[in-house]
């Protein structure tokens, strides 16, 4: 039967690949350490992967660290300076309601920190050390 169309088969249907996971890229908030494993327990109720950023990995593109398409970690290990920034979040992926539900969990918890972003477009392309101590002067200047 020429030019009828054919039914798909069951599940057969096209799906859109929902990319990477949500995360949150900390630093300074080590996971031993009472504030750290609170940031962590609020992520992991929420369904959100938490990762430590190390100093040697500071010098990777924000974008790495959310495993996006195209980004890889930096070549080389990063040498410059330490962030002055004693500890940040770098949100990744998260709808407004879950950025709402982290800030309001982490305050239920009492572990609200200083410092934090949302990846996006602008930034994702910025080594984590320079997004880290933009966030943070910007903080600073807010906070006074």
């Amino acid at each position: 039967m020429a030019g009828r169309p054919r039914k798909k088969a069951a599940g057969s249907k096209k799906v859109k690949p929902s990319g990477p996971a949500s995360c949150a890229v900390l630093w300074g908030l080590d996971a031993d350490g009472e504030k750290g494993a609170a940031v962590r327990a609020v992520l992991r109720e929420m369904g959100v992967v938490a990762r430590t950023a190390t100093y040697e990995r500071l010098g990777d593109a924000a974008g790495a660290f959310a495993r996006l398409v195209g980004f890889r970690p930096a070549p080389v290990d990063y040498a410059g300076p330490a962030p002055e920034c004693e500890e940040f979040v770098l949100l990744c992926g998260l709808t407004n309601a879950q950025v709402d539900e982290f800030l309001a969990r982490s305050r239920e918890a009492g572990c609200v920190v200083g410092p934090k972003a949302l990846l996006t477009k602008t930034n994702r392309a910025w080594p984590l050390v320079r997004l880290i101590d933009a966030v943070s002067a910007e903080h600073a200047v807010n906070a006074s």
